[in-house]
């Protein structure tokens, strides 16, 4: 059972990336560093979906997460629970309730690709209490959303790279747990005084997921980018 949110780098965690919980321990970093591109991360899901060959996929969105999950995210009462058998055709009905769909969200392009499940919501059949999918209103998607339509990719790159934010530990936040420095893949966290080395930091943004603390926050490395970030363009509009 995986329960409905948005992730504050992933953009969207489901059904699909749910069975990523059956990885024991620190092979979980292992594998961040071995795909640290989400949509290749997606390739080593689809290959755990095709391995276990898992025959029911729940979420519970009674009380979904918005913003930015896993952690630092905001209850939403969308009152929803989802049932299939078909994990890929969970979400894509899920990520649909939020106004999304599988372009948006790199990590399930990977399980389109190798057809671990249906993907076109015209090929999908809702049963329950809805013959249409519901729309959940006012429901607040992660900072680092940006839509990745292909007509606009060329643009949208450019986009992403000035807007890249990185981990940063907030050490008045911290509580010296460590649980940062354990789970980063490539050890570029020091257990001193929690300073990132940016030199090997694959910003799989592990570290920032697992700290319940919400010490690790993502910070906009660009200086424009900063000051663009905080200008109100609606009047122009």
């Amino acid at each position: 059972m995986d329960r409905l949110k948005t992730h504050s780098a992933g953009i969207y965690t489901g059904a699909v990336k749910n069975v990523f919980g059956c990885i024991p321990g620190l092979r979980k970093a292992k594998y961040h560093k071995v795909a640290p591109n989400p949509e290749n991360f997606g390739e080593i899901i689809a290959d755990i979906h095709e391995s276990a060959k898992f025959q029911l996929h729940i979420m519970d969105g009674i009380s979904a997460m918005e913003g930015e999950g896993p952690t630092a995210g905001d209850v939403y009462k969308a009152n929803k629970i989802l049932i299939s058998t078909d994990p890929l055709a969970l979400d894509t009905v899920a990520i649909d309730m939020l106004r999304m769909d599988i372009e948006d969200i790199p990590i399930l392009r990977g399980s389109r690709k190798r057809n671990i499940g249906e993907s076109k919501l015209e090929n999908i059949r809702i049963d329950g209490d809805y013959t249409r999918i519901p729309k959940l209103d006012n429901f607040k998607l992660p900072k680092r959303y940006k839509s990745t339509k292909q007509r606009n990719y060329n643009a949208l790159v450019k986009v992403i790279d000035f807007f890249k934010t990185k981990p940063k530990v907030n050490m008045k936040k911290c509580k010296g747990c460590n649980v940062c420095v354990e789970s980063c893949p490539v050890e570029a966290i020091s257990t001193d005084n929690k300073k990132i080395d940016y030199n090997i930091c694959i910003e799989c943004m592990c570290c920032h997921e697992l700290c319940v603390h919400e010490a690790v926050e993502l910070k906009k490395e660009n200086f424009l980018a900063r000051i663009v970030s905080k200008l109100n363009f609606s009047k122009y509009r």
